[in-house]
């Protein structure tokens, strides 16, 4: 039986999946992992994007801290024991690291190639057509906001809004909102899991607790930037580490119980409800 499993993880779709598939292994088995995060997997992804990697390795720092934060919370909100690591070249080290650390099983993305002698597991997260779709949306809102939140934090807090630079009011604020789809997915798909299923209403009801918090942890942040107040690093701080664990909570334990126990007409009706495929896709505060 496996004991301790090598989970590498990054910003994709695919492991995002990945970690919550481990995640649920792990919890099923008795097993424990170790996070190994990819060196500028987000961050490379990031300066695609943009053209430019924000204040340089303060945003790789900050993209490392949100991975592990996600990967650990997931694996926090279901009993895994967990521990994380950095692997600067994850195709060359991830044997040596796996042996290094005693790993009986290596969980990699269903794409990702891994050699070593330690077993590997493909990790594959199979959905239906509008599964595919509203999960996809979900997780680029995620990223999006995830992303935000680093750029800030990178270039010294929200040093760059306030008085000294008008131009920047509330609107620039809105990019660190916790993301919804729609005008309320959380009611909605609450409401469809716990139709389907009991097994997952305490998990539901902490996810609307952390809705709660969110929301005033953000007010707080918005009090601190109008007001100037010195206070302004540290609450912006304070709400990214919320925000990136309500992320890896959602993504760690939510999306698996929908996709296990939402039929593919729920997954239809979150996409219709949710106007993935037209401009109708929000962020707001919960």
């Amino acid at each position: 039986m496996y004991r301790h499993f090598l989970v590498p993880v990054d910003d994709s779709d695919a492991g995002i999946d990945t970690v919550a598939h481990a995640v649920a292994l792990a919890r099923s088995v008795g097993a424990r992992i170790t996070f190994a995060y990819l060196a500028d997997s987000l961050a490379d992804a990031h300066a695609r994007r943009d053209g430019e990697r924000p204040a340089g390795h303060r945003f790789d720092d900050c993209v490392r801290e949100m991975l592990i934060v996600k990967a650990e919370a997931a694996a926090r909100a279901l009993g895994v024991p967990c521990e994380s690591m950095r692997v600067a070249s994850p195709a060359a080290q991830l044997a040596s690291t796996a042996s290094a650390r005693g790993c009986d099983l290596v969980c990699v993305a269903s794409q990702a190639t891994a050699a070593s002698d330690v077993p590997v597991l493909h990790c594959v997260v199979r959905r239906g057509p509008a599964a595919v779709r509203v999960v996809a949306a979900l997780y680029r809102l995620h990223r999006a906001t995830a992303g935000a939140l680093c750029e800030r934090l990178a270039h010294n807090g929200l040093a760059h809004f306030g008085p000294a630079y008008p131009d920047l009011d509330s609107c620039g604020l809105d990019a660190l909102r916790i993301p919804r789809l729609g005008s309320g997915d959380a009611c909605q798909l609450s409401s469809l899991l716990s139709g389907r299923t009991s097994v997952v209403d305490a998990e539901l009801g902490e996810l609307e607790r952390q809705h709660q918090r969110g929301a005033a942890l953000f007010a707080e942040l918005e009090r601190a930037v109008t007001s100037g107040a010195a206070n302004v690093g540290a609450a912006l701080n304070g709400y990214a580490q919320f925000v990136w664990e309500y992320f890896g909570r959602k993504e760690g334990v939510i999306v698996p119980a929908a996709q296990r126990y939402l039929r593919e007409d729920d997954w239809r009706d979150l996409e219709a409800a949710f106007a993935i495929g037209g401009a109708r896709v929000a962020s707001v505060t919960p």
